[in-house]
């Protein structure tokens, strides 16, 4: 029999010669034989096309019971299967939270935030068991901390589960203009999930590129001076997971056709100038846009803080500029019924003149991306 070392070896080589199906074929038997990640690995790469079957491994490998492993079951369970909490998705992430498990701290921390009372039960919890973790995202005025930890109240996190659940399923649609559909939505994220989203995805940062015209590769061009973080499948979270899917809600777009979603930072001087998300007829041309989606259909733009007078999105064509605001997302189409570039769709990051302006876009294409088929299944 292989060892676990052997096959993770094997599995490394078919992956390099394209060979995927074979290389987590090989991945599969080396979670069976011990390897944690593998296990994830396989049962992610299963999850897509049949998330029961991707448990029913993850059930079969010597460490199901491993807090990362029961995790991971409970986020197939509520992503691919319920779609929602459920009361024993909610119960097994508390008793992982109250066993210092940081991802389950951190998704009950996003869920509960709004709810004052609870989020500081929740928090107090992470200051005791993750105080690294307290000490890069709690970084507000309310934290009253107890000496001893004390257990999370089941009942307290569930009625704020579901009131914030309530909330999001009534979110207003504010229509600025009906010619490209673009609307905005205040409040559609939370402090805590933009505190996350710089804090987590921060190291990320490179300069940001834009698509050339020529062939449709990357290329640094002064139109744009921000930086740019891409937070890929592999690093898409519980709480990455809910906010793409929450940003394709409010565009009326499938999870399955989005791009990586972009962390984006603009330091003092540092803008986006007018132009288009879509993609031009010469750009099409080109086989990687085919492959990986086709045109770029719509844009979504969340606010991860506020900003008091500069570093506006500004649609010129239509006269309209959006201040940014900690959790509003704003969504638009870039293209027409036929796919061509609606010319009111044209747009600007304006410049910012103090302080920093942080954004997290999603740009949606027509048909599915490898990401978001990685990310959320077909």
């Amino acid at each position: 029999m292989n060892s676990v070392q052997q096959l993770l070896d094997q599995a490394q080589y078919h992956q390099q010669q394209g060979a995927i199906d074979k290389s987590m074929a090989l991945l599969g038997e080396a979670g069976k034989l011990g390897n944690i990640y593998a296990a994830l690995d396989f049962a992610y790469y299963k999850v897509s096309s049949d998330p029961n079957l991707a448990l029913l491994y993850l059930q079969s490998i010597p460490d199901t019971k491993h807090p990362t492993v029961r995790y991971h079951k409970t986020l197939i369970t509520r992503f691919y299967i319920e779609g929602s909490f459920s009361r024993s998705t909610i119960n097994e992430l508390i008793d992982l939270a109250q066993n210092g498990h940081a991802e389950s701290l951190l998704v009950l921390s996003c869920w509960c935030s709004e709810d004052e009372k609870t989020y500081l039960q929740v928090v107090s919890v992470m200051a005791k068991l993750t105080p690294n973790i307290y000490r890069q995202l709690v970084n507000d005025d309310r934290q009253v901390l107890t000496t001893s930890l004390e257990p999370l109240d089941e009942s307290n996190i569930e009625f704020a589960i579901r009131a914030r659940e309530a909330k999001l399923r009534s979110l207003e649609l504010e229509v600025l203009n009906e010619d490209i559909s673009l609307v905005r939505v205040k409040n559609a994220l939370s402090a805590f999930e933009c505190r996350y989203l710089k804090q987590r995805f921060m190291p990320l940062l490179t300069r940001s590129m834009v698509a050339s015209p020529a062939d449709g590769s990357p290329m640094v061009d002064s139109i744009r001076t921000s930086e740019v973080g891409v937070i890929l499948s592999e690093m898409a979270d519980w709480i990455v997971r809910d906010i793409d899917t929450r940003m394709a809600d409010i565009s009326g777009t499938e999870t399955s056709n989005g791009e990586p979603l972009n962390l984006l930072r603009y330091k003092e001087g540092q803008e986006y100038k007018a132009h288009y998300d879509a993609f031009s007829h010469k750009q099409r041309e080109q086989a990687e846009f085919i492959e990986e989606g086709g045109q770029r259909a719509n844009t979504v733009l969340a606010y991860l803080n506020s900003m008091s007078s500069n570093g506006e999105t500004h649609f010129p064509k239509l006269d309209i500029k959006i201040k940014p605001e900690l959790g509003t997302v704003i969504s638009f189409k870039n293209i027409d019924e036929n796919n061509e570039i609606l010319k009111a769709s044209l747009h600007l990051g304006a410049p910012v003149a103090d302080g920093e302006k942080w954004t997290l876009t999603k740009w949606i294409r027509i048909n599915q991306t490898q990401y978001g088929i990685l990310t959320h299944g077909t």
